[in-house]
């Protein structure tokens, strides 16, 4: 019985050693990497969640990748609006004071600047795409002209490229803005403007020096219309300041999803180092001990009689 006993015990001991080796592996391992396993398939039953997480994850990194583009986008844009703001307020400051002077010096130059400055809003880029281009997206959605060369068309028509619909993108999950309005819906109404300035001075002579009284009627009657002009555009750059804020926010919640998605897989994926040190000081001890046995279980058997 003796025999039959110390037989079991002696490949017990074996299989002791052997099962704190791979658990003293494991632990290392681990405290090494910090990491719960090296692959997926040491993750068991966790792998196909864990699995799901990082797919969402990188799909959050790349969202996180476009929202930054968009941000620094309507950046441009609002700089190129705050221009074009300033170019129709420089058209009206001038008509005000060519109607409070009864006097139209300077007038013509201010108004071709005027051009000049909605020409560089309306064709404004990022990253080599218009700001103002709706899907067509490429190009100069404005075809630049001087005041005479608008004059002498029969409108401005021909200037406009038809940029197609507002494009749309996707900032969360089932959810897409339009982003910035085309060039002609923003800055024709301004252009047909000073076009019509022009017109009326090739019929009824040129708005400058001392302003007859019909001139001046007629400059006074510019400047509502100078207005109206002003504070449509200004509603419009309110509408993509909101635009702007709700790429923002977008900004805030996909990077808030993100750091609470990879906090999780972190969860899953780390160890807890303390735990860790515990499980490697327990296998230690389990192999110490299996070994201690082997060492004696060894020595029990009938050659150690017969030498």
């Amino acid at each position: 019985m003796n025999r039959v006993a110390t037989y079991n015990q002696f490949f017990g001991s074996a299989a002791g050693i052997a099962l704190g080796q791979a658990n003293m592996a494991k632990a290392q391992e681990q405290a090494s990497t910090q990491k719960v396993a090296g692959d997926l398939q040491g993750f068991g039953i966790e792998a196909g969640r864990l699995l799901s997480a990082k797919t969402y994850a990188e799909r959050l990194d790349r969202r996180a990748e476009t929202l930054k583009a968009l941000e620094a986008r309507a950046e441009v844009e609002a700089s190129a609006l705050d221009s074009g703001q300033a170019a129709v307020q420089q058209a009206r400051d001038a008509l005000a004071n060519a109607a409070a002077n009864q006097n139209g010096a300077g007038l013509k130059a201010a108004l071709e600047q005027a051009l000049s400055i909605i020409d560089t809003a309306a064709n404004t880029q990022y990253n080599g795409e218009s700001i103002f281009g709706g899907e067509w997206g490429y190009g100069e959605p404005f075809v630049p002209a001087s005041l005479d060369t608008l004059a002498a068309q029969p409108n401005t028509d021909a200037n406009w490229v038809d940029t197609g619909r507002n494009r749309t993108v996707m900032i969360e999950d089932n959810r897409s803005i339009e982003l910035s309005r085309n060039a002609e819906d923003l800055f024709r109404p301004f252009v047909d403007l000073l076009r019509s300035i022009r017109v009326w001075e090739n019929a009824n002579g040129p708005l400058t020096g001392k302003l007859t009284a019909a001139q001046l009627t007629y400059v006074q009657g510019l400047i509502p219309q100078m207005a109206t002009v002003q504070t449509n555009l200004i509603d419009k750059s309110a509408e993509a300041g909101g635009t702007a804020k709700q790429i923002e926010m977008a900004v805030s919640t996909n990077d808030a999803k993100r750091d609470t998605l990879l906090a999780t897989i972190g969860d899953q994926e780390n160890v807890d180092l303390a735990e860790v040190a515990a499980r490697l000081s327990a296998a230690q001890t389990q192999y110490q001990a299996s070994a201690a046995i082997f060492g004696q279980l060894k020595d029990l058997n009938l050659l150690q009689y017969l030498r």
